[in-house]
């Protein structure tokens, strides 16, 4: 039977061996924390850390690393049909891309705006005097007078030197025009408002048989 006192104390508290057999006693009269201090001071020397070094930190559990905005929007991207990506995070993922995006036509423009005012200008007149609209500008003064001879009200800035009817009318209408004198009429002699000796005045309020109404 083997005798336990007669191991090494070295071989039960390897502590214990680190320290001189004069020590023995010196341990036994200590108090158990004391005890430990010592044994553990021992050991620091044992393993050639000075005792007097900072103790050694507990190793603490390793966090996870941060998860990176990006990383998520690389998770949360699609590849379409023609390969390109595009970012659905959040809520978007459960919007389907749709290829058959229809896009509202550009607002109107001033020209477009124009362009329909005249369209109505010329589609309000008789059909004679609609064909000047498109006669050759060499030709309108003949055929222009034709038409007036017949009876027809032919408006000459408009209808012969091409001038625009909407803003010819626009012009007329802010000159205090109500009426202006159809081709083979008496011309106006002065503008709406003019008066003086010899000037016939213009009268917005009486406009002559066959004029042409603003």
């Amino acid at each position: 039977m083997t005798d336990l006192s007669a191991l090494s104390v070295g071989a039960i508290d390897p502590f214990a061996a680190a320290s001189p057999a004069k020590n023995n006693t010196a341990i036994e009269t200590q108090s158990f924390a004391d005890q430990l201090a010592t044994s553990f001071t021992e050991a620091r020397s044992m393993f050639g850390l000075s005792p007097n070094s900072a103790p050694l930190a507990a190793t603490e559990p390793m966090s996870p690393a941060p998860i990176s905005q990006n990383n998520v929007g690389r998770q949360n991207s699609v590849t379409t049909g023609d390969f390109s990506t595009r970012s659905v995070i959040g809520l978007n993922a459960l919007v389907p891309e749709s290829s058959n995006t229809v896009t509202p036509p550009p607002p109107p423009t001033t020209t477009d705006s124009l362009m329909a005012s005249d369209d109505a200008y010329w589609a309000a007149q008789p059909a004679a005097v609609q064909q000047l609209r498109y006669t050759d500008s060499s030709q309108r003064d003949m055929v222009g007078s034709q038409l007036a001879s017949e009876g027809y009200k032919i408006d000459v800035p408009i209808m012969i030197w091409g001038e625009d009817p909407t803003l010819t009318t626009q012009l007329r209408q802010d000159f205090g025009y109500t009426w202006v004198p159809s081709a083979l009429q008496t011309p106006v002699t002065a503008a709406p408002g003019i008066t003086g000796l010899g000037i016939t005045p213009y009268d917005p309020n009486n406009p002559p048989t066959g004029s042409i109404l603003v």
